[in-house]
């Protein structure tokens, strides 16, 4: 874990190990932009004005009905727009 995330840092040019088939890695900027895709898809509002909703407490509670559930999405894939550190 630490060395794939020495390399989406930038701090190693190489992957030290084979790719795993069937998996892809993301940059930071692409998992941003797969995220802001996403909630345009969903909501048709960017993915930073979904974050900003979010934070503000619009979508608190999420519901239990298909708004809901893409809300419920977004909130699972926010890691793909914030990233953390481990």
């Amino acid at each position: 874990m630490a060395t794939l995330l020495a390399r989406l840092q930038g701090r190693m040019e190489e992957p030290t190990a084979d790719p795993i088939p069937g998996i892809d890695l993301l940059t930071p900027e692409e998992a941003r932009e797969l995220f802001d895709r996403r909630a345009r898809q969903l909501l048709r509002i960017s993915g930073e004005e979904f974050l900003r909703r979010w934070d503000a407490g619009e979508y608190r509670p999420v519901r239990d009905d298909a708004e809901g559930r893409k809300i419920g999405e977004l909130v699972m894939m926010m890691p793909f727009a914030r990233r953390t550190t481990s």
